[in-house]
């Protein structure tokens, strides 16, 4: 689930930077004139443009094994550290009273073959989620990289035919203060024109 929400906070991030410029370069005004919900571009049809929900999907099942494998490490870790930092146990009524204290680990002892193990497991774990990262990258401009062009080129189209003299590509944040400034929601104009106009 974390994958997915990675994901698509990255795809809105990079659609929202691709679409915001999308009138070229033109001099920015001090509120754009209409705007698209990014949030909402990712529902199904008619009420958005499925293809973003649909490569935020293919990405996650691509990653979703390393993510997994990286998960099941850092459970393997957890147990190995939290049973490395156990207090012994007390039996006297003041220790049932007391708070607890997250564990503080002793410093481990040479040849600990529990100690080279946490050792072992987060060196691993750091190299699988290095590799995650940059496995990421790449599918995501493989896979989202070309619904993001095909959006950005559908904004273009569309604000040189719906009188909107700048179209924003806004995220939840930049709502409140778009709305204050007077500019036009043309969010479901937008998605119907899209959907009967799909850009090639």
């Amino acid at each position: 689930m974390r994958t997915i929400l990675l994901a698509a906070g990255a795809a809105l991030a990079a659609l929202s930077a691709a679409a915001a410029s999308a009138q070229g370069d033109t001099p920015a005004a001090p509120a754009p004139a209409c705007y698209v919900e990014v949030s909402k571009l990712m529902a199904e049809p008619p009420a958005g443009i499925g293809e973003i929900g649909a490569a935020i999907r293919a990405l996650e099942t691509a990653l979703q094994p390393q993510a997994a494998e990286i998960n099941a490490l850092k459970a393997q870790l957890a147990r190995l550290e939290q049973r490395e930092a156990a207090p012994a146990p007390s039996n006297s009524i003041e220790a049932a009273f007391a708070e607890e204290e997250a564990p503080q680990a002793a410093p481990p002892a040479p040849g600990d073959g529990n100690a080279e193990e946490v050792t072992r497991l987060q060196t691993e774990i750091t190299a699988k989620q290095a590799k995650l990262r940059s496995d990421y990258t790449a599918q995501q401009a493989a896979l989202l990289g070309p619904v993001q062009a095909r959006i950005s080129r559908g904004a273009q189209a569309f604000a040189a035919t719906s009188g909107c003299p700048e179209l924003k590509m806004a995220r939840a944040p930049d709502l409140a203060a778009l709305t204050a400034a007077g500019a036009r929601n043309v969010t479901g104009e937008f998605v119907a024109w899209y959907l009967a106009n799909p850009p090639a």
